[in-house]
């Protein structure tokens, strides 16, 4: 199943308005795990910003709808100003492996 990679930055001194907007969006957006379940969250910090990494790993069929949530979810951030993002979407390990015909150890 595919993993949705979302990475966000944003001006350290954005960090509150940021923060407050993450309590906002968890209660408008809770998590759906028949769409996708979250894998974890990162966060790092240096002389440039804060960037924030987010990965789920998306339920058969269900990429679409995935990726729309992920995008409703960002807008919601898009008025922060410094705010920016992407999405990616990657395969897993086995499935990588798998396109090469070729399987991991167990």
């Amino acid at each position: 199943m595919p993993i949705i990679i979302v990475t966000a930055w944003y001006p350290y001194k954005r960090r509150m308005e940021v923060g407050k907007k993450a309590i906002e969006a968890v209660n408008k957006f809770p998590p759906d795990e028949s769409t996708a379940k979250a894998l974890g969250t990162a966060v790092l910090r240096d002389k440039h910003g804060i960037k924030v990494i987010t990965m789920s790993e998306v339920m058969q069929g269900k990429l679409q709808e995935a990726l729309d949530r992920a995008n409703q979810t960002i807008d919601f951030y898009m008025e922060v100003d410094g705010f920016n993002f992407r999405i990616d979407i990657a395969a897993t390990g086995i499935e990588a492996m798998e396109s090469i015909n070729m399987k991991l150890p167990e």
